[in-house]
């Protein structure tokens, strides 16, 4: 009884774990030259994207100044500024100045939304780094 045990033990291998290692095997290697392929070779797109004129839109809008904040950063001379705006879909605003002097900053805020440097003082709000 042993040995017909043995026997279909042998061939359950033979005909079962055998052929599901050598698929295995060859999955594993097929799988390794395909990654190869594809990796190996270089994109190039067909259609290059080439812009030879540029638009430029000037745009105006009505909105309600909620607040302005200016980080001054002293080392690097540059000022970020966000204003929060209120009563449209646009929310905020940012811009960037070379200085950091408190009157040219206003100025040139004021300057950029057409509104008086002293209308500008009221909301500002200075952060210094």
């Amino acid at each position: 009884m042993s040995v017909h045990r043995l026997r279909r033990a042998l061939r359950m291998i033979v005909e079962f774990w055998v052929p599901l290692g050598i698929l295995g095997v060859v999955m594993w290697l097929g799988s390794g030259w395909f990654t190869h392929q594809v990796f190996s070779q270089t994109y190039s797109p067909a259609n290059q994207i080439t812009i030879n004129n540029t638009q430029q839109v000037n745009l105006s809008f009505s909105v309600t100044i909620l607040s302005i904040d200016a980080e001054i950063d002293r080392q690097s001379s540059n000022t970020e500024v966000g204003i929060r705006t209120g009563g449209s879909s646009l929310q905020e605003l940012e811009f960037e100045y070379p200085f950091v002097n408190y009157a040219d900053l206003e100025r040139a805020i004021a300057q950029d939304l057409g509104l008086q440097p002293e209308d500008i003082q009221d909301l500002i709000r200075y952060r210094l780094y």
